[in-house]
């Protein structure tokens, strides 16, 4: 995928509108976190955190793209971002406030988990939404 070198690249150019293939797209980003998450964790054991900054930053794009496709809307305004987050429908919860740690202490350990764990909800709630599609 594109947005692994240049973050939010769908949403910019909009050649593609990935949050329109939720079903395709989502996985897809979700397996660009387990692949970062996989370099970061090393990182963060040999307390390395600062050398994680890149791979964090990276990962909350990541999780902003999946958040919006999700609600099958592209990532419009990143600068007001807890506005758009807070007017989605489909999100975790306390998402706003626990973005909002991520972004101020990104070098953190437990920056890293709470990451994690948001994409961890972010996929139940995926799942779950292709599950009722799919009775419906």
């Amino acid at each position: 995928m594109m947005m692994k070198h240049v973050p939010f690249y769908y949403d910019i150019t909009q050649t593609e509108k990935p949050w329109q293939q939720k079903e395709q797209s989502l996985p897809a980003i979700f397996q660009l976190w387990e692949e970062e998450k996989r370099e970061l964790a090393p990182l963060f054991a040999a307390r390395q955190a600062n050398e994680a900054k890149e791979g964090i930053v990276r990962g909350i794009s990541y999780f902003l793209c999946a958040l919006h496709w999700l609600n099958e809307r592209a990532v419009s305004n990143v600068y007001e971002w807890e506005k758009e987050v807070q007017s989605l429908p489909l999100r975790p919860l306390n998402v706003v406030d626990r973005l909002s740690f991520i972004f101020v202490r990104p070098t953190l350990h437990h920056s890293f988990v709470q990451l994690d764990e948001l994409f961890t909800e972010l996929m139940k709630l995926f799942y779950k939404q292709m599950a009722q599609q799919k009775r419906d």
